[in-house]
């Protein structure tokens, strides 16, 4: 220990004297050539240690200044207070030309109307540029920093990165006024377009106490939330934040801690032992050049200054960090805008002309802000200090591998950003489950003494999804005895943590909790009882082939007696002879009947039997298909429903059914508009038949996955008639904000696309008593198609064709002559044409005819 003093006192003496007689050579230098100088206030805490930063940094670029070209830059500091009204109160016997303040925006805006920096420029030098207040800013007002939202954008970059979707933000509270809301305004647009929600703000006071810490803190702990992002605040708060944190097991597994730039640029001076208790803490850091021979020996002289000043500092990191190196370049700035005018009217244009490189980068002023965009370091607090993880920009992103990172608790997956946590403090979560279901989709059954028994359909749903949850899931079922929107309500009173059952997706619904992917697709539907339809029995052998098979067996038959007609016709005497009547009688029996095998009936031509050939075996088969399809027919009820509709029920005044702790019973009064007293609510799925059958009801209305049941358990007599009202499917309810809500619809989509969901669904459906469970037992059926059979139409088609070519060139030939004698007719009239046509060219004079040319 009494080495390390002697070797603080021996450096101190060694930075001290060359500074000091560095210091007066240049005042003798000088002191017969100094041109009009500036004056200069500066309003920061001098108490903090970005304050002495600022100030050791300003006073060397004074110095450098005065060393190079004998400008004199005069820096007034007034007293340092923590309240707003005692600094400007210090401040009002300041005469000078600008002002550098670390001051809010509001607090710039009303200093600007004071008497004595009415007119003044004022240059804000803090971490960022703060969103403008309702009014217009002051036209004398710079801020020499970049704009907040890119700082924002990239600390959203980080946290999309990792897909947190929710962050707690914490920050402290300035002195005299509140943090814009304009603020906040840009930081949860710029989450929210990756998908994130601020979901708690915690904010500390400017005056800290441990007590006031630690219960922010156990806030914190006791929330599900895990990413907590350290916004803005003081030396002070955040080295006894993480102090109490560490001690308080929160920067452990688990846990997520983001710094921003402000903060990560006060590591460099924080005491290696709060290092010690950010261990995985990331944040993100404005880049800039530290390799450059001009930071180099301003690094020197920062050092020597800062020790000169504050020798009982000793034990912090004396090197500067992006505010001094700012505040070394503003001088600059003022120093040349000073150069290119005396005049103090003049000042305040000539800095917003400003371009130079300076040690903090390009200076250059765009809307009173600095113009250059920044790029950013993504750090990660490890060991003793910080290691860099990869470069963030507005233009590229990210440019470079992001990790390996060493998380807190010295894990190196990353973290989820949430834990369950039970509203009810205990280990297991508190899931409701509907105990008074009337379809009995969650069976709950008492089978001994404070021992229940939960099963069902949506049990095993959940059950089977569960094991696609990345993480244990412990949990309690607990009976709910109510109305399932009195079940989801609980939810957001903080009753339960989560509700298990065939709860319908529903807006009203969405108030109270959020919910998972649906695992079963549902709407509303009526059912009614059905009667039998006689006037379809009546004409029911037309529905077996489709009115297009109908046309085509039409149209062959009357082209194939066509054909075998002709072919008789000139073949056969005793058909050539035989009445009109009678050959159309025989063609009819040839085309449409199977007498082929008959010789007696059968026709005599060869090429007849071949065209019929085909033709006979189409209609056999068409025969086969048609009495095996009307039998089919024949065995099955032809049933319609007794109303077709809602209209139908309304004008009759009808009564109708829903289950009495379903959201439908409001639906069909407020939406259908049904009279209040004409829905019957009933408690059972048992109670429904015997209420269709003593009339108590026309029609009964069940969620779409409800009725699949019914019709499944009773599908004899009843029948779903009218549209299908479309909503969102049954689906797990969660606590509003619950990451498990999302793990849970994950887990559901692998588990509906493996096929295990719709077993379970088909399971239940077959455990139901009816043997026949035909949902729409309304008697249709599929009708048969032209397709099955195209191939013979080809074949009986193709060979009637040939006969038919066969039997009519004969008869083309005969007629040849009479065609021979047309046509040497028609050749003898052409070449008569053309003599009369030469005889009159000849003789065109004589006739007096005009000569055709071209023109």
């Amino acid at each position: 220990m009494l080495m390390h003093c002697v070797f603080y006192i021996l450096f101190t003496i060694l930075v001290i004297l060359p500074s000091t007689n560095g210091s007066v050579s240049l005042r003798n230098n000088c002191s017969k050539n100094i041109n009009n100088g500036s004056s200069v206030g500066v309003l920061i805490n001098q108490n903090t240690r970005v304050g002495k930063e600022l100030k050791i940094a300003m006073k060397i670029a004074v110095r450098d200044i005065y060393r190079n070209s004998c400008n004199l830059i005069t820096l007034h500091f007034p007293a340092s207070s923590e309240s707003f009204m005692q600094t400007i109160s210090s401040a009002s016997k300041l005469k000078v030309e600008i002002l550098i303040a670390t001051i809010s925006l509001t607090e710039a805006e009303i200093l600007s109307e004071t008497h004595n920096f009415s007119g003044t420029p004022i240059i804000l030098l803090n971490p960022t540029t703060m969103p403008p207040p309702l009014g217009p800013l002051s036209s004398k007002l710079i801020q020499f920093s970049h704009n907040f939202s890119i700082h924002m954008n990239c600390l959203s970059a980080i946290i999309g990165h990792f897909q947190w979707r929710r962050v707690t933000l914490i920050y402290q509270k300035p002195n005299q006024f509140p943090i814009d809301s304009a603020f906040f305004t840009v930081l949860s647009d710029s989450l929210r377009s990756v998908n994130t929600i601020i979901e708690q703000y915690i904010e500390f006071p400017p005056k800290l106490s441990q007590n006031t810490i630690e219960q922010n803190l156990k806030i914190l702990k006791n929330g599900s939330n895990r990413v907590f992002v350290l916004l803005h605040s003081s030396l002070e708060l955040t080295t006894r934040l993480f102090k109490m944190a560490n001690r308080m097991d929160m920067v452990r597994k688990g846990f997520i801690w983001v710094i921003s730039d402000e903060i990560v640029t006060m590591l460099d001076f924080i005491d290696p032992s709060i290092i010690a208790s950010m261990q995985g803490v990331i944040g993100y850091k404005t880049m800039f050049n530290d390799t450059s021979q001009l930071y180099k020996d301003f690094d020197i002289k920062f050092k020597r200054g800062y020790f000169s000043k504050y020798p009982k500092d000793l034990g912090h990191y004396p090197s500067p960090s992006m505010f001094g190196l700012r505040a070394y370049d503003l001088i600059h700035a003022i120093k040349k805008a000073k150069n290119k005018s005396s005049k103090v009217n003049e000042l305040f244009p000539n800095l917003l002309l400003s371009d130079f490189n300076g040690l903090s980068g390009n200076v250059r002023f765009e809307k009173g802000e600095l113009k250059q965009k920044p790029i950013f370091k993504i750090i990660n607090v490890v060991g003793k200090s910080y290691k860099e993880l990869v470069f963030w920009s507005p233009e590229l992103g990210f440019f470079g591998e992001v990790g390996p990172i060493y998380w807190p608790g010295g894990v190196q997956e990353v973290p989820r950003g949430w834990e369950l946590v039970s509203s009810m403090n205990t280990k297991k979560l508190r899931i409701a489950v509907p105990a008074s279901g009337a379809f009995h989709l969650v069976n709950v059954s008492v089978v001994g003494p404070n021992k229940t028994s939960i099963n069902g359909f949506v049990i095993d749903v959940f059950n089977t999804s569960l094991k696609y949850l990345p993480y244990d899931l412990p949990f309690k079922l607990v009976p709910f005895y109510g109305r399932y929107d009195d079940m989801v309500h609980r939810i957001q009173m903080k009753e339960f943590d989560a509700a298990v059952g065939d709860i319908l997706i529903l807006e009203e619904r969405y108030k109270w909790a959020d919910f998972s992917q649906p695992f079963v697709k549902s709407g509303m539907n009526m059912v009614v009882t059905v009667k039998e339809d006689t006037k379809k029995e009546m004409w029911i052998f037309t529905t077996v082939f489709e009115k297009k098979l109908w046309v085509y067996i039409a149209s062959m038959g009357i082209f194939i007696g066509f054909v075998v007609w002709l072919v008789e016709h000139r073949h056969n005497p005793d058909f050539a002879a035989a009445s009109t009547s009678q050959q159309l009688g025989k063609v009819f029996w040839f085309s449409f009947t199977l007498l082929f095998f008959v010789q007696k009936e059968s026709p005599r031509s060869n090429l007849s039997k071949i065209v019929l050939a085909p033709w006979y075996f189409l209609v056999l088969m068409l025969t086969i298909y048609f009495t095996a399809a009307l039998s089919s027919l024949m065995t099955i009820d032809q049933l319609l429903p007794t109303v077709k509709d809602v209209d139908t029920l309304k004008k009759e005044n009808a009564i109708v059914g829903c289950n009495w702790n379903s959201f439908v019973c409001s639906y069909l009064v407020h939406v259908l508009q049904f009279k209040h007293e004409n829905v019957k609510q009933i408690e059972a799925v048992e109670s429904y038949p015997s209420a269709f059958q003593r009339g108590e009801i026309k029609a009964a209305f069940f969620v779409t996955f409800h009725a699949k049941v019914f019709l499944a358990k009773y599908c004899r007599g009843y029948a779903i008639a009218g549209p299908t009202y479309n909503f969102g499917g049954f689906g797990f309810a969660f606590e509003k904000g619950s990451e498990l809500g999302a793990d849970m619809s994950a887990a559901i989509l692998k588990a509906t696309e493996r096929g295990e969901i719709e077993t379970l669904q088909k399971n239940m459906f077959t455990q139901c008593k009816c043997s026949s469970p035909n949902i729409n037992n309304n008697g249709s059926t599929s009708t048969i198609g032209s397709k099955p059979f195209s191939g013979l139409f080809f074949i009986c088609c193709g060979v009637a064709v040939v006969a038919l070519i066969v039997t009519v060139l004969p008869l083309v030939e005969q007629h040849w002559k009479i065609l021979s004698v047309v046509k040497e007719a028609t050749l003898r009239s052409r070449n008569f044409a053309w003599i009369s046509l030469m005889i009159l060219f000849r003789n065109r004079a004589r006739f007096k005819l005009p000569i055709l040319t071209d023109r």
